[in-house]
């Protein structure tokens, strides 16, 4: 049984509460701040200014990775290492093939001499 969402993309309707979460704390924060320093005085104590949330610093760096493609040549020489090694393998099996018919062959022609 399927289940429907309204939403058609969940992460970013999360993503979009998680800023408006945020600004509501920016902005109770900005409330408490005026009300702990009054506007007339002068505050003693530096206010650093809140650094972004580990999960904002994320999504922005996803969106500025930069993916460059391989390049035609090197997709090219992965194609013919690939075949490189296929057929190398492909030749060592063979000659093992061949090695095990020979000695086969060998056995089978000394079987009969010593009949004989």
């Amino acid at each position: 049984m399927s289940w429907t969402r309204n939403d058609p993309d969940p992460l970013e309707a999360r993503r979009r509460q998680l800023a408006e979460q945020e600004r509501l704390l920016a902005e109770q924060r900005r409330r408490l701040t005026e009300q702990l320093h009054p506007s007339g005085e002068a505050s003693s104590t530096a206010v650093k200014p809140a650094e972004p949330l580990v999960w904002r610093t994320e999504d922005d760096a996803q969106h500025h990775r930069v993916i460059e493609p391989t390049t035609a040549r090197k997709r090219n020489l992965a194609r013919q290492t690939q075949r490189d090694m296929i057929l190398f393998f492909g030749f060592v099996l063979f000659l093992i093939v061949v090695m095990i018919v020979l000695w086969i062959a060998y056995l089978h022609n000394l079987s009969l001499t010593h009949r004989a």
